[in-house]
């Protein structure tokens, strides 16, 4: 009866001793993260695009613009591998102290194995032996040493694996809470990164507006100053005055240069990139030496000779058939007004040279600007 009631005892404890399979620990490369990291390639990608195209306000606030995102993108990656580092930490603490008090309830079993074992005496089991050499029942003595081994083999392996794994997991959980602890660090880097990357964004948009309202007030200007000098030429085309016998238009394409200088600035429509708009040019500006002659270019009638705002010293020559030439930036006025030039009479002396030009020369057609190289000698002015 001993000897069954210790199997038994054996029996029900090696019956308990598997031990549920631990849940594989998750990576942080979650969906999340991955549709962030593709985010970043993609703002990357564009901000690499804006860099190759041309630098107008439109641009910068569009670089500015992804600019911005892409560190806020940033610092969104970091937070997601952040919070996938903690579910990681939770899980495994959870883990490991699941697996603890399993391998607690086997130790337990062990120390209670061991105390039965101590029932049988100081022999162990070959107390058994003893027994049955002297009851006569031998294979029931081996049958019992053998279930008694088989049971303290398995939980002991039992055991072992638990303690095992166990350790396994802490060191899994030490790993992540150091990989956590650098990434929160490069977390509050990037966070800092996203608070420079505002200011600096703020800094160069405030700096686009006053240069964009910079931009409109100058087009306003510009725009002003032609309107005022359209009614100033209609002005003086309603009146009649005695000009030259000889067509001006017959000549157009041999007219001299009034002035020899390089082109600053050509007839015509130009775009702006730096403020993405367009400005027109009714005429030619050119870069001269200051206090440079310049000279009528055709015969006429000086129809205005002073001041004119935005232009600077102006003057206009009536050369009749409805032809109008117009010449501006001048340093002195060397004719009046109703005087009758001749073809090269000195109208008046250049300005100091400036970044722009210091010398405009314009010629209208009935109230039309056209290209004044289309009335000149290709020999004059230079590109």
């Amino acid at each position: 009866m001993r000897v069954e009631r210790i199997l038994a005892l054996l029996l029900c404890v090696a019956g308990t001793a598997a031990g549920a399979p631990a849940a594989p620990t998750t990576e942080p490369g979650t969906q999340e993260l991955t549709r962030i990291r593709g985010r970043i390639q993609s703002l990357t990608r564009k901000l690499q695009e804006i860099d190759r195209r041309a630098s107008d306000v439109r641009t910068q606030e569009e670089r500015l613009t992804v600019q911005l995102e892409l560190a806020r993108v940033r610092v969104s990656e970091l937070e997601s591998v952040l919070r996938s580092s903690r579910d990681q930490i939770i899980h495994l603490r959870d883990e490991a102290g699941r697996i603890g008090k399993e391998l607690e309830d086997r130790r337990e079993m062990v120390r209670r194995q061991l105390q039965m074992l101590a029932l049988l005496g100081k022999p162990g089991p070959l107390q058994l032996f003893f027994d049955a050499a002297r009851g006569g029942n031998l294979a029931s003595a081996m049958s019992t040493v053998t279930v008694l081994t088989r049971g303290q083999v398995r939980l002991m392996q039992e055991y072992g694996r638990l303690r095992d794994e166990h350790q396994h997991r802490l060191r899994d959980l030490n790993a992540v809470l150091v990989r956590a602890q650098r990434e929160a660090a490069d977390l509050e880097a990037r966070r800092e990164e996203l608070e420079r990357v505002q200011s600096q964004v703020a800094r160069e948009r405030a700096r686009l507006e006053r240069r964009r309202a910079a931009t409109s007030n100058r087009l306003v200007d510009l725009r002003n100053r032609e309107a005022a000098l359209e009614r100033l030429l209609n002005l003086l085309a309603s009146k009649n005055r005695v000009t030259g016998r000889q067509d001006i238009r017959r000549f157009r394409g041999a007219l001299p240069w009034p002035v020899e200088g390089v082109i600053r600035e050509t007839f015509g429509r130009h775009r702006l990139k730096q403020y993405a708009t367009y400005t027109v040019c009714n005429g030619l500006r050119l870069q001269t030496a200051g206090g440079t002659p310049v000279n009528a270019l055709f015969p006429g009638v000086v129809a205005y000779a002073r001041y004119f705002k935005g232009y600077g010293n102006m003057v206009v020559v009536d050369h009749g058939s409805g032809v109008y030439s117009l010449v501006a930036g001048l340093a002195t006025i060397l004719v009046r007004r109703d005087q009758n030039v001749a073809m090269g009479t000195r109208l008046g002396l250049t300005s100091p040279p400036s970044k722009d030009g210091n010398f405009y020369l314009e010629v209208r057609i009935d109230g039309r600007a056209v290209d004044p190289r289309s009335w000149l000698r290709l020999s004059g002015g230079s590109s």
